[in-house]
């Protein structure tokens, strides 16, 4: 699954890229490494409000959730969704009825390779775009005990295609990255059940994808793993026969 994505890109790159505004409050900063388990602020861009960026919380909470305990407990749960069932889980069940469609922009992303031995090795996955969107789906939850409103999101995945069964040999699955005409239609047109689930089904070619072994600098507990050095590509000899694994 999908839990560590980059977005080593500026503001200026990313209004350009999507045609679309970000606020002056967003605070956005280029990043190299961002870890879903710390629930970030993330730029998306939402069906609903396509030309502007929203900082969304990584990590759903359903509408119906009651208490902050339980949306807490949860929203560790939801960081990815099952692009296949998201008309029949409750989690996602009402955001995939409402079109709360939204992109999630990214560099690139992180799986982990894992040999014979249950050793694994750290790999960066990028497209043949400077940025990339991976589809997602968006909620609102208020707190019942605060009012607060909080806007959160969850990443959509899907079957890996042959570079992530590869790489993500123990899971196969890959987020539902979104081809160029995939993307504006999952940004801007009316779907329905079936159009939604046929487009999640498509997964990107894996010819247009490219894989890099990279420093074990990202799983570090001490070390800052927001860096530039965090993409660092790293040859691992006992990795070099394995072709399949590199494009």
């Amino acid at each position: 699954m999908c839990f560590h994505t980059s977005l080593a890109a500026d503001i200026p790159a990313l209004e350009a890229r999507f045609n679309a505004t970000m606020p002056a409050s967003s605070g956005f900063t280029p990043a190299y490494h961002i870890n879903a388990y710390s629930f970030p602020g993330y730029p998306i861009l939402t069906h609903q409000q396509p030309a502007q960026f929203q900082s969304i919380r990584w990590g759903l909470i359903p509408h119906w959730v009651k208490s902050k305990a339980d949306a807490d407990k949860l929203r560790a749960q939801t960081i990815n969704a099952r692009s296949e069932t998201i008309y029949e889980k409750p989690s996602y069940r009402q955001a995939a009825k409402r079109a709360q469609r939204c992109i999630i922009p990214v560099t690139g992303f992180f799986e982990w390779y894992t040999d014979a031995g249950k050793q694994k090795y750290p790999f960066y996955l990028t497209t043949d775009q400077p940025i990339t969107s991976i589809a997602g789906l968006w909620d609102e939850w208020a707190d019942p005990e605060t009012g607060e409103v909080l806007t959160t999101f969850s990443l959509l995945t899907t079957d890996a295609n042959s570079l992530l069964a590869a790489v993500h040999n123990e899971k196969k699955r890959m987020p539902c990255v979104l081809t160029p005409d995939a993307e504006r239609t999952w940004l801007h047109d009316d779907l329905t059940e079936r159009d939604v689930l046929h487009l999640l089904s498509t997964t990107y070619p894996a010819q247009q994808m490219h894989s890099q072994s990279i420093s074990k600098r990202i799983t570090s507990r001490t070390e800052d793993t927001n860096v530039p050095d965090v993409l660092r590509p790293v040859t691992y000899p006992e990795l070099t026969e394995k072709k399949e694994l590199f494009a």
